[in-house]
């Protein structure tokens, strides 16, 4: 018989490790962006490994991960992907803040720091026997937790290490054949739970408490509404020449409100982002190209055109690319068209995206009814488009209920009297962007605009004003006029050669627009170093 030391144990695997049909390097490459932070050190190919106190933060290859030291030196922290400060990037390899860990008021100096960083990130810190997690304003970054093994990740695969326990309320069926979201903080794990952005998750309890907005917090109206869009656009345009300045940044163009405001904010720092760029799927997206060269002819930037037509997959790449989008989000969801038709590929590998989330909020997208309706559950289940419109009924309305009103019980008085576009950040958004920025391994994506104090300036428009998108307009005037005179999609005309035939005048398409955005403008002051213009006049450009 044979003797001698027992077998060592297995090394445990993590659940996405366990099903990894392929090559550990296309592991690292998938996986790239994503981490996990547990009680244990785990053993993930490629995965940078920090610590926090007791916690093991495991970070992707392409995944920055920072030390936080207070202003004395003290080591308290670690900040997980792109973020910018008040006063700069938060780059690796570390970070002095200007805080003392070991002050009582350390977590409220900190949170609100977090309140002024922007971009797409995590934090882990501990200071007097606690430990926290915090994520950017919607969870771009990617958060869910599995409160039985203690661990936080960026997916639900790389939070088990055991196979998946069904969700009960999470059809595959129609989350993989029509499109529907897992929502409401639910996974396709029956235990495993996608965290609120805006609350902190204590590591000791492995509970969530609100943390923004503060019940003083105030979402009023600003007494100068232009003030206000000067404060909005000198912190967006300085995160995105931060980013820009550290990372080959790109900035996709439509016809759409969200990618202008961004090209707007970007103006100052234009030189720093190294392609302007519009993916051509269909004949939609054919006239967002031609809008999006007319904008950079404007400022005279090249735009690429990275249209399906010049690009091909073979099919297998195809099944491949699903087969790993289905295991880096942990659920059977379809991945981006531009992943499968190919254009993504016009852009270099681990190139920074800037996406035009949040602005949207500028335009109040999810507030379709009035305030009196805020109440009314259904409606505003429908919204989270957990099944497609056409198939949303009481069955539906009914399951996710309670889930509804838990979520609903946990706003205090400043996000109740928003309680709408909360539910567009804290529930739609953090299923969303949440569950596929991080899966996407090409490139990495984030808006510059997801910063919580800008979001606060946003929301502090009065919601008529925000859904006719006068900010927007407002905003794109002041401080791009050339922007402001090419029509956006809803103007421009179906027929391209009519859009191209114009020869750089766009007047009869744009005037009505501009004309009230320039009376808003000039009914409380001039714009940066100009007089105030009478409502019949126009800037150059324009007839």
């Amino acid at each position: 018989m044979r003797t001698g030391a027992p077998p060592a144990p297995a090394e445990q695997m993590l659940e996405a490790q366990r099903l990894w049909p392929y090559r550990p390097r296309l592991f690292a490459k998938a996986f790239r962006y994503q981490y996990v932070i547990s009680r244990q050190e785990e053993q993930i190919h490629s995965f940078s490994h920090h610590t926090c106190g007791q916690w093991h933060i495991h970070a992707g290859k392409d995944l920055p991960a920072c030390a936080l030291h207070d202003a004395l030196g003290r080591p308290f922290g670690v900040l997980l992907g792109i973020a910018v400060g008040p006063t700069g990037l938060l780059s690796a390899p570390l970070q002095h803040l200007p805080l003392d860990s070991t002050a009582p008021d350390f977590w409220d100096r900190l949170e609100d720091f977090i309140v002024d960083t922007a971009g797409r990130f995590a934090l882990i810190a501990e200071s007097g026997g606690q430990a926290r997690f915090y994520t950017d304003p919607v969870g771009m970054i990617g958060a869910v937790c599995d409160p039985l093994a203690r661990r936080v990740a960026a997916s639900p695969l790389l939070a088990l290490d055991r196979p998946v326990v069904p969700n009960p309320k999470v059809d595959p069926e129609i989350v993989a054949h029509h499109g529907g979201k897992i929502s409401l903080f639910h996974t396709a794990d029956k235990h495993v739970r996608r965290l609120n952005p805006n609350f902190y998750l204590d590591l000791r309890t492995f509970r969530e408490h609100r943390f923004w907005p503060r019940e003083d917090d105030s979402l009023n109206a600003p007494a100068d509404p232009v003030e206000a869009f000067d404060r909005i656009y000198a912190q967006a345009s300085f995160n995105i020449g931060a980013i820009a300045a550290a990372h080959p940044t790109a900035l996709p163009l439509t016809g759409g409100q969200d990618s202008r405001l961004l090209l707007t904010f970007a103006k100052p720092h234009a030189d720093r982002i190294k392609h302007y760029f519009s993916h051509i799927n269909n004949y939609a997206t054919r006239r967002d190209a031609a809008i999006g060269g007319i904008l950079c002819q404007r400022l005279n930037l090249r735009h690429q055109a990275l249209d399906k037509r010049d690009y091909s997959l073979p099919e297998a790449e195809i099944e491949k690319r699903r087969s790993i989008y289905h295991l880096t989000t942990g659920a059977p969801m379809p991945p981006p068209q531009e992943h499968l038709n190919g254009t993504a590929n016009g852009l270099p590998e681990n190139t920074v995206i800037l996406r035009g989330h949040l602005t949207d909020l500028l335009r109040a997208v999810f507030v379709t009814r009035p305030q009196g309706l805020w109440d009314v559950v259904n409606w505003q289940i429908k919204k989270l488009l957990i099944v497609p419109n056409s198939m949303f009924g009481p069955e539906t309305a009914s399951l996710f209920r309670d889930d509804f009103t838990a979520w609903q019980k946990t706003l205090n008085t400043p996000a109740r009297s928003k309680a709408v576009d909360f539910l567009f950040l804290e529930v739609y958004y953090s299923s969303t962007v949440g569950a596929v920025f991080p899966a996407l391994w090409q490139h990495f994506y984030l808006s510059p605009f997801n910063s919580r104090r800008l979001i606060a300036l946003s929301l502090s428009f009065a919601d008529k004003h925000r859904v006719e998108s006068g900010p927007v307009f407002g905003i794109i005037e002041r401080f791009a006029p050339e922007l402001s005179d090419v029509p956006f999609d809803f103007e421009a005309p179906a027929d391209l050669g009519t859009l191209h035939g114009c020869e750089g005048s766009f007047g009869s398409m744009t005037r009505d627009r501009r004309l009230a955005a320039i009376a808003r403008l000039a009914r409380t002051r001039p714009g940066p170093g100009a007089e105030p213009q009478q409502q019949e006049d126009l800037p150059a450009g324009t007839v």
